[in-house]
């Protein structure tokens, strides 16, 4: 058996191999390359279908871009009408289109034929891992491919079933930020207890990671993911496509003509903005020359030429790159850690050899804790190669049989593998990125997000979580599954759809009991069981099902306002715990937790009155928890002030955080009185205690007034 690690890139993948003995790393070239592009292309010769892939395919696209592939790593796994396909449809000169058969799903055409992304990928990695087989003069079986640590379920799972359709074994699908520092804890002899962030700006995704490094009295390195975060729709892909647009407006400003609708043109001008990109990372403009690129009005063909400074292309970029910095701070204030509390600093993907890029992360980290020793382009392959030979199998839990990887149940007892952990010496603990879960279906809750699995959780799971369901629908259950932090099911993204019918012996207002289980690769496993009974169905997503139309809006009620109202509270008061937790005192923040948890059973169960009674209970959540409280209506009042009273609020903000992290309590509850009396000045009115303020929803126009 040869296990490889391979980086699926969304513009280069690099494959690479690790000896355990030796503890060196390298990478494979493929058709003469170690970075091999990810494209692919069909074309017909002599009435015979061609394939290309890699660096021949991207010679080709010049003579047929209607039939290349690029970038179609950001169509695994979602769905034609998502508003991403939508725009890599204007973007590509390629074909996308609906799924056959009322699969949701987003295909792509080659030549008359209608493909998967999973199976154009499985090219990609059928290609790889045959030329990995040819320099290492071994047949390749086994390997860990890596994907954005955002990565949703649907995009997993496709990934995993392209390495199945290449004839690999997949062994592990990792996260990339965290096989980025697996090849960082290995090259490292320093790593005692480091708290490390990898930013990851690939192709087509940006992804953070931050993990807990550390090394066991046996010199083994563990890797703890504790928080990411990260956007699928940003990457050097969307920097290209700026500078695309650029040529574009040349176009139409100087030949008062639009080539955006020309395949070819679209491609050349893709390919010159890859080539800008690159040469202004090391000068100070680049020249942009494309000969016969566009038709004129008159029916010639005209050339492109012109310039763009580093200046002008820093500019266009600076949104997106100040958007990755937000990010980051999103993800250190969910762990209420500054910039001071990172000690390594890992950048990965080829965009983050982009000066604008890696010095705006210099000066928010330090330059100092900035790792650029490592190659971005080859640490995610080398850290995923590292995995695949390492890991030696799954472990059966039941009498410790070591089985392959392919293995669903234990050779030696035949018990289950799923919440198997894999065999070997590296230890990773990987966690969710978002709450799993499905929507409620009983009357005026019925667009209600159910979170199963929450977010943060780690995987493998060892036991399933479960939740326990009532039958309003008759026997034929139909349960789509949503991902996402939304209290509504509508606003989180649609995975895919479980179904199943009860036996006709079970009644049909039984209970159903639903039981979530993620196993080493975050593949979701469903069991479903119907207590006091023998009935039990262990199901899949099925990701081609047609997608849940929207729910419409129940007919309005007292009932109805009561549930809304509350669904509204709870996300406001989730927002308010996850902004505001350093300043309650522990048993506050205990206190909401469980008021949430409550606020939850009863939006789906409780009646009417007790709806009532818990929306009351957020409300002093919300209002009377002391510096937190004063501290929120203190920024949403900053979004209105102006001048000196703006000043004034943002200082005495300033000085009530402060004093609070320095345990100066008496100081706090002077500045959190001043701050009070500015919002009321600020809003030209009172803004009381919860017992004496208006009711809730007058609170909420407040807010966002």
């Amino acid at each position: 058996m040869t296990a490889i690690g391979i980086d699926l890139g969304t513009t280069n993948s690099v494959v690479a191999t690790y000896d355990p003995e030796r503890k060196r790393s390298r990478l494979l070239t493929v058709g003469g390359e170690r970075k091999v592009p990810s494209v692919v292309s069909v074309h017909r010769r002599d009435g015979r279908d061609e394939l290309l892939v890699g660096r021949n395919a991207l010679r080709w696209a010049m003579n047929d871009p209607e039939n290349t592939i690029l970038s179609v790593k950001r169509l695994m796994g979602r769905d034609f009408t998502d508003p991403a396909v939508q725009e890599t449809r204007r973007q590509r000169s390629y074909r996308i289109v609906p799924g056959p058969d009322d699969d949701p799903r987003a295909h792509v055409m080659l030549l008359d034929e209608v493909h998967a992304p999973a199976a154009v990928s499985a090219f990609i990695l059928e290609y790889l891992a045959g030329g990995a087989a040819q320099t290492l003069n071994a047949p390749v079986t086994h390997a860990v491919i890596t994907v954005p640590a955002y990565f949703e379920e649907a995009q997993r799972k496709a990934t995993q079933e392209a390495g199945e359709r290449a004839g690999l074994v997949v062994k592990r699908i990792i996260d990339e930020p965290t096989a980025a520092a697996i090849a960082f804890g290995y090259e490292a002899t320093d790593l005692d207890r480091r708290r490390v962030l990898v930013y990851d700006l690939g192709g087509g995704t940006f992804d953070i990671s931050l993990l807990n490094a550390t090394r066991d009295r046996q010199g083994q390195p563990h890797f703890q993911v504790i928080e990411f975060n990260g956007d699928t729709w940003l990457g050097g892909d969307d920097f290209d496509a700026l500078i695309v647009e650029r040529i574009i407006d040349w176009v139409r400003t100087n030949a008062e003509t639009d080539p955006s609708g020309d395949p070819e043109f679209m491609f050349r001008a893709k390919e010159a903005a890859e080539e800008a990109k690159r040469w202004l990372s090391e000068h100070d403009s680049a020249d942009i020359l494309l000969k016969y690129a566009y038709e004129t009005a008159e029916g010639t063909r005209g050339d492109v030429a012109m310039s763009l400074t580093r200046a002008e292309f820093e500019a266009m970029i600076e949104p997106r790159v100040d958007r990755t910095i937000k990010l980051i701070r999103t993800v250190l204030d969910e762990q209420n850690l500054t910039s001071y509390d990172i000690t390594d600093v890992l950048l990965v993907g080829g965009a983050t050899l982009i000066p604008k890029v890696y010095e705006t992360v210099e000066e928010f980290f330090g330059k100092d804790k900035v790792r650029r020793d490592v190659d971005p382009m080859e640490c995610v392959a080398i850290g995923a190669a590292i995995l695949a030979n390492t890991l030696h199998g799954v472990r059966c839990q039941s009498c410790g049989t070591v089985n392959d990887e392919s293995a669903d149940a234990c050779a030696e007892c035949e018990h289950s593998l799923v919440n198997a952990r894999s065999a070997g010496d590296t230890h990773v603990h990987d966690v969710t990125g978002m709450a799993l879960g499905i929507n409620a279906v009983k009357g005026s809750h019925r667009d209600t997000f159910v979170p199963i699995i929450p977010r943060n959780t780690a995987y493998p799971m060892g036991e399933p979580i479960r939740h326990s369901f009532a039958l309003t629908d008759g026997k034929r259950i139909r349960v789509p599954v949503y991902e996402g932090d939304s209290m509504r099911a509508s606003e989180n993204r649609e995975q895919g759809v479980i179904e199943y019918e009860l036996p006709q012996e079970i009644d049909v207002h039984s209970r159903v009991d639903v039981a979530f289980m993620f196993d080493r690769n975050r593949v979701l496993h469903v069991t479903i069981t119907v207590p006091g009974t023998d009935f039990e169905l262990h199901e899949k997503l099925r990701f081609d099902a047609p997608r849940t139309p929207p729910v419409p809006p129940p007919p309005e009620n007292r009932d109805t306002a009561d549930s809304t109202d509350l669904i509204f509270a709870q996300e406001m008061t989730t927002e308010f715990l996850c902004d505001y937790e350093q300043y309650l005192d522990p048993p506050q923040a205990m206190k909401i937790r469980a008021d949430l948890d409550l606020a939850q059973q009863t939006i789906l169960f409780a009646e009417p009155a007790e709806r009532r009674r818990m929306l009351s209970v957020l409300e002093s959540d919300l209002f009377n928890s002391g510096p937190a409280s004063a501290l929120l209506l203190a920024d949403h009042a900053a979004e209105r002030a102006t001048g000196d009273e703006a000043i004034r609020l943002n200082q005495t903000i300033a000085s009530v955080k402060n004093a609070h992290r320095e345990g100066r309590r008496s100081v706090v509850d002077e500045q959190v009185r001043y701050l009070r009396v500015l919002v009321s000045a600020i809003r030209n009115q009172d803004v009381p205690e919860i017992p004496d303020a208006e009711d809730y929803a007058g609170l909420l126009r407040l807010l966002d007034s």
